[in-house]
Parts: structure tokens; sequence; C-alpha cells
């Protein structure tokens, strides 16, 4: 084993924090009724707004929790409670979607896709057709299966049957496309961990419609939980704007310190470059694992995610072996979470700071861990697919 501070984190998060992120979290303990972090979480609101296209004094809350929490707080403040929602479910995720929603006492239709596709927009219309629904719930990017949802049709579909759409973006924020603004989606979430670039801890929210604003300002204030009331939040995130300070409940501040720093990275880079390093990175490492023989559980290119790829694992060979021998080689991926998958697939993180260099470290490890536990492989056929796709796009 090489030493640990090599290591190559090829997870769908946490992922690789760039060590000025680090350093600057780091730098000095920050009291979060000083002026000095108020201008500090200010920047990692308007820099957040401009990652996700939103409008400008688009409500944006940054909480201390993780995505599951963005997720059930955004739900309970902008559904009216007790009312009809529509899930789009391709995984793990988007059933955890349906969960949040039906212990908040949702009335709870879901649509499920099969396994490594995304639900049919035409169901979607068909569904909604119905009426009487008042939201639609979907995830971005399905980490359990690697997939993509359409936002901006699906954004167009729920405007068109005047649904409010709530978006998980916790796996694509940061490295998808994504302009809340211009494709009308009312509601988005994240988490810090993922293609944001920062430690664990943080939950984000934004609201990005007119239409979700007035359901926040009709809905906040009669949530039957203290700490989960926008409302509350409000006055500190439009305080720490402002460049003044306010106080509802201590914020993770070094955690916010290193959101502002990630993210003013992250713009640096330019968003569309920084889009298209990613696709780039994921389509090599896709014709990497094809190449080597394995099947990417994303049936289409077009609905293939660009921050996370789950793949099926040749006969009898174990992901518990794969992992731990990835690991001896300082590579860490991860295990499936899709009941469907567990027990004979991987899947590999390609987000954040993830490089080409990087790819082509994974995929020829993952071959020669594969051909040691006896699958049939041909040791660098992976490793010339994914060279071809950075060859061909001059990477």
């Amino acid at each position: 084993m090489y030493p640990d501070e090599r290591r190559i984190l090829m997870t769908p998060g946490p992922v690789v924090f760039s060590v000025d992120t680090l350093r600057f979290m780091a730098s000095t303990v920050y009291e979060h009724t000083s002026p000095d972090f108020a201008l500090i979480h200010g920047d990692a609101i308007r820099r957040f707004r401009v990652v996700i296209g939103a409008p400008s004094g688009a409500p944006v809350f940054i909480l201390p929790g993780s995505g599951t929490l963005a997720m059930e707080v955004a739900l309970v403040n902008v559904v009216k409670p007790g009312s009809r929602v529509l899930v789009l479910s391709h995984g793990f995720f988007g059933d955890r979607w349906a969960e949040i929603a039906k212990a908040h006492g949702y009335s709870v239709t879901t649509l499920s896709s099969e396994l490594g596709e995304v639900v049919g927009l035409e169901a979607v219309v068909e569904e909604l057709s119905k009426g009487g629904y008042e939201a639609l719930l979907v995830t971005h990017v399905e980490t359990s299966t690697g997939v993509r949802a359409d936002i901006e049709k699906l954004a167009g579909i729920a405007r068109r049957f005047d649904v409010t759409l709530l978006v998980d973006g916790v796996s694509s924020v940061a490295a998808e496309p994504i302009n809340c603004g211009s494709w009308g989606v009312d509601v988005i979430v994240t988490a810090s961990q993922k293609a944001l670039e920062t430690p664990p801890g943080l939950a984000l929210i934004a609201l990005c419609t007119e239409r979700a604003v007035e359901a926040y300002e009709r809905y906040s204030a009669s949530v039957k939980s203290y700490y989960a009331r926008l409302n509350l939040w409000a006055k500190v995130m439009e305080a720490y704007e402002r460049g003044e300070v306010a106080y509802f409940a201590t914020p993770s501040t070094h955690l916010v310190v290193a959101l502002a720093k990630s993210l003013e990275k992250i713009l640096a880079e330019g968003l569309e470059r920084r889009f298209r390093r990613h696709a780039l990175l994921a389509k090599a490492i896709r014709a990497g694992l094809r190449g080597m023989g394995l099947e990417v559980v994303a049936r289409r290119e077009e609905i293939a995610a660009s921050t996370v790829t789950a793949a099926l694992l040749p006969e009898g060979v174990n992901p518990l072996d794969v992992r731990k021998a990835m690991m001896n080689g300082n590579i860490v991926i991860a295990l499936p979470i899709h009941p469907a998958l567990r027990g004979r697939s991987i899947r590999i993180g390609h987000m954040g700071s993830v490089n080409h260099n990087d790819v082509i470290a994974t995929i020829a490890l993952l071959e020669r861990v594969l051909k040691r536990l006896g699958a049939p492989i041909e040791l660098g056929r992976g490793l010339e697919e994914a060279q071809r796709v950075l060859y061909e796009e001059g990477l």
C-alpha cells in the first residue's frame, strides 16, 4: 500500500477537497456573530446563486445538516401540508423523496423507472393530467444508478400543470448544467460534500421562483418543527448577505468558510468549462468500463450522469473484494446502495476536482484487481478505450 496521503478518492461523496479550501477553512476561528464571518457567509450565498443560475435575491438557506435534511426542510416549507405529491424515482434517493413525503403525511404517488432508466416524460404528463397534485419531486442525478433526469423539460411540465418542482441536486450541483432561473426550477437542494468540494455538514436550499417564495411565505410559519422553519432562518441569511450579524441557531462556521472559498474556485474555473470537464471524464470512465467488458447501469449515454457511474461486475466477483483491493492500491470506490444492485456492482464517483490522471489510474487499477479476482479481463483494453476518449477530446 502506498502512503495514505496519496490516496485517490473516486466515490460519489465526500470528494477530495482542495488544499486551498482546507487551509482557508483552518486559517482562524470565526465567531458566528462576527462581522468578518457575516461577510464570508454573504459571499457564499451570492456565489451559490451564480452556480445554480438562481435570480438575484432568490432566498438561499445554508443550514448545518445533510442533503437529506435539505430535502425534508424544503418540502415542508413550500408544499401545502397533507397535499398530493408526485415522486419520480430512478433509484435509492428517488425513493427517499417518497419516504420523506410519507413521513410528513403527504399523499404520495410514485412513478418508478426500470433499473438504469429514467421515468419517461410522457408518463409524467399522463399522471399530472389526472389533476390534484401540488408538487413534483425528483432527483437530478440518482447516485445509486448513475442516471440523470432532464430537469429543464420537467420544469416545463411542472409549469404546464401548475405544480411546484423540487429538485434534489445533491449529486449534480456544480458539476451538471442547471439554471434554476431560466428553466423555472422552483426549489433546488444540495449538500456540501459532493461537487461543491466542501467537507460534509452543510444543507443548502434555494427558492428560485416567485411561486416557491409565495408558498414558503404561506406555509413556513406553520411547520411543525422549530429548527426546520425557514422563516426563522431567513433573517439570519438576509443579514449575512448585507454583511450584518444575526442569530437563530449556531451555523457550521468552518464549513461555511470552506464553502465560500470552494465556490470562489468553482466560479474561477468557469461553469461551462467545469461542466464540460465533468462530462468528458465521465465519458472516459464509461468507455474504460465497457472496454474491459463491464456493463454500465445507465442504459443510454444521454441519461448517463457526469458525476457518478454504476457498473455491474463479472459473475462471481464480490464488490467488497473489489473495494478492498482498490483501497490497497490507494484508490477508493463505492459499494452499491440500490437494492437491485447490491452484491453485484460498484460505483465510481468522478466529481469535484477529479482529473484525467485520476480516471486513468482508476481504470488501470480496476483492470488489475478484476483480473486477480478471476474475472476474464484482458489487461489494457479498458485503459485503451479511456485513453481514446481523452485523446480525442484533447485531454
